[in-house]
């Protein structure tokens, strides 16, 4: 009677989210399953691979030379999400490195010899790391379908930008003032303002304004060659620099003993890699079943729990069928274009926490580290309450002369680079990274097409 029950409620659910269904015809890079053996790991599919692949053994039957048909599953062990956490940080790491060395490069040429001398003979650097990354499970509207409502919409916490904006240089100074040496062409000649006592007699001084009303204006002062200098910074920073940034993401991505990345065909798709806990997670799972009841409304209210815990008893091989309308079959979309499931429940998979294997295995979803590229033009630093700490300044100064002992006193009259105020130009890849779960027989998000190589021969 329990199982009758159950199988009732689970027929009134499934007809209640068929109504508004979806068109899921178009998916193609799919999430499969989670085997437990002999090393845990995750399954992805393409159905258009699959497709060929059906279409390959129809031509072979009877065909004297048979070729050989091309794979359309493809495999990642599960690393753990630490790990994960770990290569967010060194992504992190590589950005505000490279942030940071485009400003002290910038701000050094500029301000060339003088800061020859203070930043590339002398090190001031903080050596400061990037903070820990912070773990965020990443959804949003576009990755669901229009015709669901009530997900939570939670972006990306990357955080790609320097954690503390200061004078001190972040990097070694090596990693900035390579190439730079002594120049001689100076740019600038002090204004004066001659005193006698505390009363100001007069001032010789040019037009050009500084950040200290103050101090005396330079007498002449090279604004065009400061522009040259700033510019000459910017190629640098995108010829040499950027290149060795995209070079330390591959290091941060790169496969390990314990990290084990899925990467994608196109340049512009995630890298993506199944990571999991050691500690189960039932709780979270249930919560967010009740969560999914909620939004949802009636029947869901009533019927999304019972729903997810199918997970808990039966062979895994056998749970989902059990989420089907009747006389239906499923074939992850290649035949019938309908993933497996109650749709609205599926889609609320992606709202589940990180997980052991086996509840992956049980409860038909799994997490995701993705790492992907987004081609910016920016200006940096990005964040606004930063630009003010990152100004491109010439440190010039003027001079007080006391008549009545003689003496001279530079004060700063530091000169700001109005073009530059807004921040150093940036147009380039910037390496996002995040976590999603999904369901399974349901698209992974910001993928496309299939991967050129798996972990097959580690898996298997």
């Amino acid at each position: 009677m329990k199982r009758l029950t159950l199988s009732l409620v689970l027929v009134l659910t499934a007809q209640a989210a068929a109504e508004e269904a979806p068109d899921y015809a178009g998916r193609d890079a799919i999430y499969s399953q989670t085997v437990l053996t002999p090393v845990p790991h995750a399954r992805f599919m393409s159905i258009t691979a699959k497709k060929a692949y059906k279409r390959c053994l129809a031509d072979n039957k009877g065909s004297s030379t048979p070729r050989t048909c091309p794979n359309y599953e493809f495999t990642a062990p599960l690393s753990s999400l630490d790990e994960s956490v770990r290569v967010a940080t060194d992504l992190r790491e590589a950005w505000q490195r490279f942030e940071d060395r485009y400003y002290q490069r910038a701000v050094t040429e500029l301000n060339n010899p003088a800061s020859w001398f203070t930043s590339c003979v002398v090190n001031f650097s903080s050596g400061s790391k990037a903070q820990k990354a912070v773990w965020t499970l990443n959804s949003e509207p576009w990755m669901y379908p229009t015709q669901l409502k009530g997900m939570a919409t939670v972006l990306p916490d990357d955080r790609l930008h320097l954690d503390a904006y200061t004078l001190l240089a972040k990097v070694k100074n090596s990693d900035y003032c390579d190439g730079i040496a002594p120049r001689v062409d100076f740019m600038y000649l002090a204004g004066t303002c001659t005193y006698l006592g505390a009363i100001r007699l007069f001032c010789l001084e040019g037009s050009q304004n500084t950040l200290n009303p103050a101090a005396p204006r330079p007498l002449w002062f090279r604004y065009d060659v400061a522009l040259k200098r700033i510019q000459s910074a910017i190629r640098h920073a995108h010829e040499t620099y950027l290149p060795q940034y995209v070079a330390d993401v591959a290091t941060a991505l790169a496969p390990t003993a314990k990290w084990w990345p899925l990467m994608w065909s196109g340049l512009d798709d995630a890298v993506v890699a199944p990571v999991m806990t050691l500690k189960p997670d039932l709780d979270g799972v249930m919560a967010e079943a009740r969560r999914a009841g909620d939004a949802l409304g009636s029947p869901f209210r009533l019927t999304a729990q019972a729903y997810y815990a199918q997970g808990l008893t039966g062979p895994p091989a056998k749970l989902l069928r059990a989420h089907q309308l009747p006389r239906t079959t499923d074939d992850l979309g290649v035949e019938n274009n309908n993933p497996p499931g109650v749709w609205k429940l599926e889609e609320f998979k992606r709202r589940f926490p990180p997980n052991t294997a086996p509840l992956y295995e049980r409860f038909g979803y799994v997490h995701l580290f993705q790492a992907y590229n987004r081609m910016v033009t920016t200006l940096l630093p990005e964040q606004v309450k930063a630009k003010a700490a990152r100004q491109m300044i010439f440190q010039a100064t003027g001079i007080y002369f006391y008549l009545h002992d003689g003496t001279s006193v530079p004060v700063p009259a530091p000169i700001l680079i109005r073009e530059y105020a807004a921040g150093l130009p940036y147009a380039g890849p910037q390496t996002h990274f995040t976590w999603v779960s999904l369901p399974e027989g349901y698209p992974v998000p910001r993928v496309k097409g299939r991967p050129p190589l798996d972990y097959g021969s580690v898996t298997k």
